[in-house]
């Protein structure tokens, strides 16, 4: 961590383009402020104190800083390793982020919470506990928790061939996220493309890595590289998931390891642009706004092929969100542990909806659409919120 936290000469022309340094003007919040409070921690001068380690929380790793850093800092990779440092100061943090992410291994037991969520939702229940636990956590959540779809296992395709596409569905992805991967199914099938989401994969441990239970998160990545191990392309829907494996993939060759997925990762807009047969498309008289998360900005960097592919829809007109370099705050599970903060940094888009009206929004992040529904309708906007595939499956002929 230290060869790499030494890259970063503190010149600042990243502070322009920090979401949190642009809340509250703080050095620590700022990624160069961030760096050096590692570089205190690792040296030994300074120990992790609440304030410290609240400034490196308060981090969204957006990694906006990255895309603009002339000296090419990997922004990211050095926060995973001082969260990883903080676990080792006070290892409760490691198992904290452990226990945040254990429900979504456990797929039976998953699908069960949401479809009680779904009953209690069609009840009036979750209605009724969310007056009562107004201004707790648990309130705060259910407040944000959007109306949730019949949880079903995603549909698996036919068995791997060699050269068929492997669908990483995602932990969501029998709930919240299941119109995303039932789009992507649909838009692979009339590309032209056989697919197939293996039984056997696993959250992609995300959670985990950004919460310094480094350990956990790459179980869980060989656990997903056995699962993918006969597919040539591999197709992520939720930028936050496929940014997360396809770090996975560069640390590993950066450290002389064998990657895990070995360079198998793709984006479903790229194989749809280099289709084996055209899209038929039926016509959309629609104004459509595209939020670009953070991690599809900054990280994948997808977001032309995409474009290009949701603009050959006829009529419709396909415009990202005019927001540059915002983050909406959703940030893992920043959404829900720290509302305030990220209500605020929601609201630059909520104004440019209400001030460039559309008929839809389209995210390809899971946690930033599941912020954006619940930002949108405490506005008074209820403007339908959608990944970019189920919206595209939609017009198709």
């Amino acid at each position: 961590m230290q060869q790499e936290a030494d890259r970063c000469v503190k010149c600042g022309l990243c502070l322009p383009h920090c979401p949190t340094y642009a809340l509250d003007r703080e050095e620590s919040e700022s990624p160069r402020g961030r760096i050096a409070l590692l570089q205190a921690i690792a040296s030994g001068q300074v120990q992790p104190d609440e304030a410290i380690t609240h400034a490196i929380d308060d981090c969204l790793s957006c990694r906006a800083c990255e895309r603009v850093c002339p000296a090419d800092v990997r922004y990211g990779q050095l926060f995973d390793a001082g969260q990883a440092m903080l676990a080792e100061h006070a290892p409760p943090r490691a198992r904290l982020a452990r226990r945040k992410a254990w429900l979504l291994h456990h797929p039976t037991l998953r699908r069960g919470v949401f479809r009680a969520l779904f009953l209690l939702q069609r009840l009036g229940m979750v209605a009724i506990a969310r007056s009562l636990l107004a201004g707790t956590r648990l309130g705060v959540a259910l407040r944000r928790l959007p109306t949730l779809p019949w949880a079903r296992r995603p549909r698996r395709g036919a068995p791997p061939p060699q050269g068929q596409v492997g669908l990483f569905t995602g932990c969501l992805g029998e709930g919240p996220d299941q119109h995303a991967v039932r789009g992507a199914q649909q838009l692979l099938s009339a590309a032209g493309w056989r697919w197939h989401a293996p039984r056997s994969q696993d959250c992609c441990g995300a959670l985990e890595q950004h919460g310094g239970a480094g350990g956990t998160a790459h179980q869980a990545i060989q656990r997903n590289a056995n699962a993918f191990a006969e597919h040539t392309h591999i197709v992520s829907l939720a930028s936050g998931c496929t940014a997360w494996l396809q770090d996975a993939d560069h640390s590993a060759s950066s450290d002389d390891r064998p990657p895990p997925f070995n360079g198998r990762l793709t984006s479903l807009w790229a194989l749809l642009h280099d289709a084996p047969q055209a899209l038929r498309l039926v016509a959309r008289d629609e104004r459509v706004a595209v939020w670009l998360p953070c991690t599809q900005r900054n990280v994948l960097r997808d977001e032309r092929t995409m474009l290009a592919v949701l603009r050959q829809v006829p009529g419709a007109r396909v415009d990202v969100l005019p927001v540059m370099d915002g983050c909406c705050g959703a940030a893992g599970l920043h959404f829900l542990e720290q509302a305030e903060r990220a209500d605020r940094l929601a609201a630059p888009i909520v104004r440019a909806l209400q001030e460039n009206p559309v008929d839809r929004l389209l995210c390809a992040n899971v946690g930033c659409r599941l912020h954006l529904i619940s930002a949108l309708r405490e506005a008074g906007l209820p403007l339908p919120v959608e990944h970019p595939a189920q919206w595209l499956a939609s017009t198709l002929h």
